[in-house]
């Protein structure tokens, strides 16, 4: 156990560039904001009690959308871990509590929310970061925060995005009898339902097909006792994203596919980004920006500039140092070079006023939409009209630190680690071992759901421990830990496309709407024609239709309340009353694969679709005529 905390504080102490985390940040972030837009735009559907014509208690579209501004605030880096902690309280209101629409990357979003609270992913690339350069800046004197993190920030988020994720899926995987085969990455890509993308001419090379399997099952085997090493973290990395990749263009969970990919970004290793930021840079910047250095808002004006220019697109030239020198401004008055800004471009091309100011958004792709929207007339004039109001009123009340009297703060300098708390305990160390406390914690954790797992639920059941008293009061307390390490912190089985997710899976079901006025065939963009997956099943709507609605082993009930809720929610989106159309009910009899089988997904493509039934709304009353599927 020493040696283990003496690594930990080792690890601690040990400070990085936080590049890496700031771009994870905004990454993964992002993938979550579309996550939650998406749960915005099928809310009726996820939270009324019929879509649209029975309607939820609560009214949750206020509460999507402020959690929406509280990504968007961890995106732009802005109060970051306040941000960081409204939207993991959001999760827990909305993702936590889904029952029938949860699927695998909305226990990620818990975990990482989770210690999004808790990193310093703020340090840079951030509007936090603007805002201490503000705080500790004037016209003497510009403050450079430290960019520096511990490595931990790196190493945790993997450790529980990924390689809790996957030590936990080899317990199931190894009791599967798919991927013990080698097909488990062929079988789940061979099926119309599971798929949007016809992959078949990978598919039909069956050496690739069965050492993808096999590949998939020794690199999450491994990862976890690996990642961490210096060699072995590159060839870790790009088996990881290639095969998200896969995943992201084959199976219809883009976002989980994309952010799997972000949270692989934090083990590219640190030098990278150095490289990628020194390339992308520009040798000569495209304008050069004159301004005064006596006036507190135009230095205040060049950090914020300067802080989102990544390509050093824009340079900034001190008027008192050298700009009244320059000789493409001889010709202008000292006293209007100090009201406006000017700018000069290579070519010797001169702007002013709020000209400058739009040559500079064009030039930072940050701000390229609202440098364009300056060539709008009406924008463009209220623009021109506030800045020369500014810079009149600038002109006026212009003064330097000395003359207004202004002090600034004194800039921090004591390292905040070193800080004792305590007679014989500093607050760095006081941190180390919140973090090991807290780690050892997550790893009890997962060991928990870890038990719970096929392979282990096999072995319990061959010594006849599985129905033992002692197993019984196990499970009184492993059951409630289970949930909550679920509900909280994403910690959860992950048996994912195993055999109980095929076996006995041999239908296909599909809805078609009858207009009744006009006869027109209209199908519900749930499963295409084809049997691959429609625009509406993507991540959790996947999930809830596929494995939900739909399943090896049909629930009848079940499949018609999800009929009920599919037909209300497209006919509302349609701008149409579902009474308005006759709905079909079609199944297409498809093989259970046990065994590779070349063109396998093609064959079950051609299969024929069955008209088994109708669906009608009649009065905002759902009636149904279908029979029980399994017996087609």
């Amino acid at each position: 156990m020493k040696k283990l905390y003496s690594l930990l504080e080792k690890l601690y102490e040990k400070k990085v560039d936080a590049t890496g985390l700031a771009i994870f940040r905004i990454a993964f972030y992002s993938v979550f904001l579309c996550e939650v837009i998406q749960i915005y735009y099928y809310r009726h559907l996820l939270f009324d009690k019929i879509p649209y014509l029975v309607p939820a208690d609560v009214d949750f579209s206020s509460g999507l959308l402020a959690w929406m501004f509280a990504i968007v605030c961890v995106i732009i880096g802005f109060k970051t871990r306040t941000a960081a902690l409204i939207s993991y309280l959001f999760s827990i209101v909305f993702i936590a509590t889904m029952k029938t629409y949860e699927y695998h990357m909305h226990y990620v979003y818990m975990g990482i929310g989770f210690l999004m609270i808790f990193l310093d992913s703020g340090k840079i690339y951030s509007v936090d970061r603007i805002i201490e350069k503000l705080k500790y800046s004037n016209s003497r004197y510009t403050y450079t925060p430290l960019k520096d993190v511990s490595v931990l920030n790196y190493y945790i988020p993997v450790l529980l995005g990924i390689g809790f994720v996957y030590f936990d899926s080899v317990f199931h995987k190894f009791a599967s009898q798919i991927w013990l085969k080698g097909l488990g990455m062929w079988l789940p890509s061979s099926l119309p339902q599971t798929t949007h993308f016809d992959a078949t001419s990978i598919l039909n090379l069956k050496w690739l097909s069965i050492f993808l399997g096999y590949l998939t099952l020794a690199f999450e085997l491994i990862f976890l006792f690996t990642f961490y090493r210096k060699k072995w973290r590159v060839p870790l990395l790009i088996i990881g994203i290639g095969l998200h990749v896969g995943i992201f263009l084959v199976y219809p969970i883009p976002w989980f596919g994309l952010g799997m990919i972000c949270l692989y970004l934090l083990m590219i290793p640190f030098n990278f980004w150095w490289c990628i930021g020194r390339k992308i840079k520009l040798k000569n910047p495209r304008i050069t920006v004159f301004y005064d250095e006596e006036c507190p808002l135009c230095c205040r004006t060049k950090i914020i500039v300067s802080s989102i220019d990544f390509l050093n697109a824009v340079r900034f030239e001190g008027l008192q140092s050298s700009g009244f020198e320059n000789k493409a401004l001889k010709d202008i008055d000292r006293n209007d070079l100090l009201l406006n800004i000017y700018s000069l471009t290579p070519s010797g091309k001169i702007y002013k006023g709020i000209d400058t100011y739009r040559k500079i958004f064009l030039n930072i792709p940050v701000l390229l939409l609202p440098g364009l929207s300056l060539f709008i007339p009406g924008i463009y004039h209220a623009g021109r009209y506030f800045y020369n109001r500014i810079a009149t009123n600038r002109y006026v009340e212009r003064c330097t630190e000395e003359n207004c009297g202004y002090t600034p703060p004194p800039v921090p300098k004591v390292n905040s680690d070193l800080i004792k708390v305590a007679r014989n305990l500093t607050l760095g160390q006081l941190k180390t071992r919140s973090i090991y406390i807290g780690l050892a914690i997550l790893f009890l954790l997962q060991l928990n759901v870890t038990y719970n797992s096929q392979l282990i639920n096999d072995l319990k059941s061959k010594i006849s421990f599985k129905d033992s008293v002692a197993e019984k009061i196990i499970q009184k307390f492993s059951y409630p830990i289970g949930k909550f390490s679920k509900r909280f912190l994403g910690i959860t089985p992950h048996d994912v496309f195993t055999d109980g997710h095929f076996d006995g899976y041999n239908h296909i079901i599909g809805i078609q709407a009858e207009d009744k006025n006009t006869g027109e065939l209209l199908w519900l963009p749930i499963i295409r024609e084809s049997g691959h997956v429609g625009r509406y099943l993507y991540s959790f709507v996947w999930a809830k239709w596929s494995f939900r609605v739909n399943s090896p082993e049909v629930n009848q009930e079940v499949l018609e309340n999800g009929i009920r809720d599919f037909t209300a929610f497209w006919s509302k989106k349609n701008n149409r009353h579902p009474e308005e159309f006759v709905f079909h009910v079609l199944v297409k009899k498809i093989d259970t694969p046990v065994k590779w089988e070349k063109d396998f997904l093609k064959k079950q493509k051609a299969k024929p679709w069955m008209d088994v039934g109708t669906a009608e709304w009649k009065e905002n009353i759902f009636e149904i005529n279908i029979p029980v599927i399994e017996e087609l």
